[in-house]
């Protein structure tokens, strides 16, 4: 019996390292199976590196509704992530070490794969929220490296220092399925008591709706806009609409717009009189008169001067050139340096709109955070501070740095709440501080004044029905800040969705005054400059143009507003202190079916950064643009307006699914490291800002063309930036760039030639899912210590590199991106 149980022992220890080696295969939960396999572009002949995921996971999912053509681009609801993980880690930091993602409908039988020659992924953000952790807008889009307004930020009073939130944005567009998003061991993205996720991505709806969106029949082309006919590649088998061109539905306009300046010099002064005269006028709400005067105590060219009544300018043209004298006149001339409101308890400053002063000498630092100039204490900030021109507010914080630093702000810098209970602000109010401005269309009148803390916001409209205004917006797809106004003045503020109320905000509004005469309903109401929460909006504190939406419905109370509905601008000027009014600069606009008009931005700069400039790509100039994002709106069709009969009422109903891996985070102690690194995000575009070039067709044959971008390792878009850090280790690199005509992309440093990282495009060549004929699949380079991987590599952040993109342009190609991504540590 001894014996048999020695042996009974001896098998059974047998069978356990059998499944011990036996495990990782046997328990791989890799939702992608099948099609073109997950690979890396870095493999060392250390061994082999296994693709499989095998880490516990959980599933969420983000609903997409969308006829033909159109396109769907914009920020879904948060989805709570499942109760027993919010449970598991509440208190508790989350490894996340991998993620897939799918396209699916919702079946009896489960979750069925959509083919991506249906529907389409041009790019996501995807964002995993731990409970301390807020979402807001911000004013303008940012190209981080796609653009988006969401934000996400650190609530204050949080006492932990581990990350609140992460992004995923790695290998988007028709990759995003099969190239392979895992992290080497000991790596992960980390997240503190995680809550929720949100998506927010951009699919284009290239399904015939005479096969079901799950058939696997292959491409079946169906009917697309004139722009696209004979004009794109025939050989692809991919829908032309992935490349968002420009159909008859959108209209192209110039407009010719000043800047208004209350500080600096105008970069191209007016140099006439009547110019002058125009641009004061076009902007103003009402002008007196104009007066030409030969002073070098003033700037030189146009100023507009408030008047004693308000709303009514003068044009005041200055023929004393050059001047030095600069924009903000009322420091320039002696009218006083300003009054200072502090200490605000419990409020921190941001950095919108540039406002974060660098350490400079004149400005008095006594230290340095993040390139930020700092002082030591209020007291040294008040002086210092009040002795600038350029330093309109500073606030103090224990909370970046464990000791109380005071951090210098510019013009246009806005309050939020502290980062803890303990800031405070100051904040120096001047003549410029204080904007005006006033919008009229054939709904809604819509005037604003403020002093740079508190406005005043006046709207008239049906007395019988509801009305509103949304702020800093081109449609309902911005998602904005609304105030509505129902039928006997009762006042709401919302954060609208596209085609809907959306939610109901905390009230910041004081109603001061409602009347009503001859039908109209007139409200003076009052709020601060500062939004109360990050989805209120906050006024602009410098002059400039806001985007309004304004709509009047046909009921008391709030419902669908129907036709009655347009979009419109208000220009803030300053209401007290005269200001530069520069050379009208000219800027195009792209409006969609004469109802939503988007300024046309794109800025191809220079070599050695890129070579946009260079090779004259269509994209730098909006009347040769053929297509990319600018012609491709959420809800926007991507066919001809005159194809609109052809379009079916059908609305596919799918869902991005993600699963994300995971494990859990185990922090140092004395006797061992902590058991994952948090790696950060980099991202850059090699076309620099322009974000979607052209790839224009060459001249006979097939060929490939390339672009460049030279740029340093401190320039390559790193996230999460500490304050000092002497170099940057990737972990993760992998290109982003488009089917069908990507070919391969390389980064070297250009200091020693060598090649860090170069990933070739692997495409598709069936029909079924993960294998969809030339769609593309691109395999990033991994480093780690494990085998099969490359050892980690740390470069300085002088390095100088040099980022190359291949494609084929046999022919032309609109909409085309060239991105470098991924994931790194900082070596302090």
């Amino acid at each position: 019996k001894k014996k048999k149980r020695e042996r009974s022992l001896c098998e059974m220890s047998a069978i356990a390292v059998l499944l011990a080696l036996l495990l990782p295969s046997v328990l791989s939960v890799t939702m992608n199976a099948g099609g073109v396999p997950y690979t890396i572009s870095n493999p060392s002949k250390s061994g082999e590196y296994s693709t499989d995921f095998t880490d516990e996971y959980f599933d969420v999912y983000g609903q997409v509704q969308t006829r033909y053509s159109q396109v769907y681009w914009t920020r879904n609801d948060p989805v709570p992530l499942p109760p027993e993980i919010v449970q598991r880690f509440d208190g508790k930091v989350m490894a996340i070490t991998g993620y897939e993602i799918d396209q699916v409908v919702k079946t009896p039988e489960g979750d069925k794969s959509v083919p991506i020659y249906n529907a389409y992924n041009h790019h996501y953000f995807a964002w995993l929220l731990g409970k301390d952790a807020e979402m807001y807008n911000t004013d303008r889009y940012r190209l981080v490296p796609n653009p988006t307004r969401t934000a996400v930020r650190t609530r204050p009073g949080t006492e932990h220092s581990y990350p609140t939130n992460i992004v995923f944005k790695e290998n988007p567009g028709g990759e995003f399925r099969k190239s392979y998003h895992g992290y080497p061991q000991g790596y992960a993205q980390l997240l503190h008591s995680p809550s929720e996720w949100v998506v927010e991505p951009m699919q284009i709806d290239t399904h015939n709706r005479n096969y079901n969106i799950t058939d696997t029949m292959g491409y079946k082309p169906w009917f697309f806009p004139q722009s696209v006919i004979n004009k794109t590649d025939p050989t692809s088998d991919l829908n032309p609409l992935i490349e968002c061109p420009c159909t008859t539905r959108v209209t192209r306009s110039v407009v010719n717009t000043s800047s208004i300046l209350v500080s600096g010099s105008c970069p191209s002064p007016i140099s006439s009189m009547a110019d002058c005269a125009a641009a004061v006028a076009a902007v103003v709400p009402r002008l007196l008169d104009t007066r030409t005067v030969h002073n070098a105590s003033l700037p030189a060219g146009c100023l507009m001067v408030p008047q004693a009544q308000a709303g009514v300018y003068r044009a005041l043209f200055n023929t004393a050139t050059p001047s030095a004298v600069p924009c903000d006149v009322p420091a320039a001339t002696g009218a006083g340096a300003g009054q200072w409101v502090g200490p605000l308890l419990d409020q921190a400053i941001d950095c919108s709109a540039a406002g974060c002063l660098a350490a400079t000498p004149d400005l008095g630092c006594t230290g340095s955070f993040q390139g930020q100039c700092t002082w030591d204490s209020p007291e040294t900030a008040l002086k210092h501070c009040s002795a600038s021109a350029a330093c309109h507010s500073f606030f103090c914080s224990s909370y970046f740095q464990g000791k109380q630093q005071c951090y210098a702000r510019g013009a246009g810098s806005l309050p939020r709440a502290g980062y803890a209970a303990a800031d405070t602000a100051w904040r120096k109010t001047t003549p410029s501080d204080s904007l005006l401005g006033q919008a009229a269309t054939a709904y809604v009148n819509v005037s604003v004044v403020h002093d740079g803390f508190n406005a005043t916001i006046t709207l008239s409209g049906p007395s019988a029905a509801w009305f509103g205004v949304g702020f800093d917006a081109d449609s309902m797809a911005d998602a904005p800040y609304a105030i509505i106004v129902e039928a006997g003045g009762k006042v709401s503020e919302r954060r609208l969705v596209n085609h809907g109320p959306g939610a109901l905000l905390q009230p910041s509004i004081t109603v001061v005054s409602s009347t009503v005469q001859h039908g109209v309903s007139t409200l003076v109401l009052r709020r601060s400059v500062a939004g109360l929460t990050p989805q209120h909006y906050s006024l602009p504190t410098l002059p400039g143009e806001i985007g309004l939406i304004v709509a009047a419905g046909t009921t008391p109370t709030l419902a669908y507003h129907g036709a009655t509905r347009t979009g419109a601008k208000i220009t803030l000027v300053p209401a007290q202190a005269p200001a530069c009014v520069c050379s009208p600069s000219s800027v195009g606009y792209l409006t969609y079916m004469n109802a939503t008009t988007a300024a046309y931005h794109v800025d191809c700069e220079a070599e050695p950064r890129g070579d946009m400039l260079q090779q004259n790509n269509p994209a730098c100039h909006m009347q040769s643009y053929l297509g990319g994002l600018q012609c491709c709106h959420h809800t926007w069709f991507l066919t001809d307006a005159e194809q609109d009969h052809l379009i079916p009422p059908d609305v596919d109903t799918y869902y991005l699914k993600f699963r994300y891996y995971f494990q859990e985070y185990k922090p140092a102690t004395p006797t061992a490291p902590a058991s994952h690194q948090h790696i950060h995000h980099w991202v850059f575009l090699i076309d620099a800002n322009v974000n979607d070039y052209e790839e224009v067709k060459c001249e006979g044959g097939s060929c490939v063309g390339s672009i460049t971008a030279h740029l340093t390792a401190r320039d390559m878009g790193l996230e999460d930036i500490p304050a000092s850090y002497s170099g940057i280790t990737p972990i993760v690199m992998t290109p982003h760039c488009h089917a069908p005509s990507c070919l391969r992309e390389e980064l070297f440093n250009a200091d020693t030639g060598e090649l860090i990282c170069g990933v070739t495009a692997v495409y598709g060549n069936g029909t079924e899912v993960f294998n969809e004929r030339n769609y593309i699949a691109l395999p990033p380079c991994l480093f780690g210590n494990q085998p099969g991987l490359q050892k980690p590599i740390t470069i300085s952040p002088d390095t100088n590199l040099r980022a190359i993109k291949y494609f084929n342009n046999t022919y032309h190609h609109s909409g085309q991106m060239a991105q470098w991504t991924g994931l790194m540590i900082y070596q302090p």
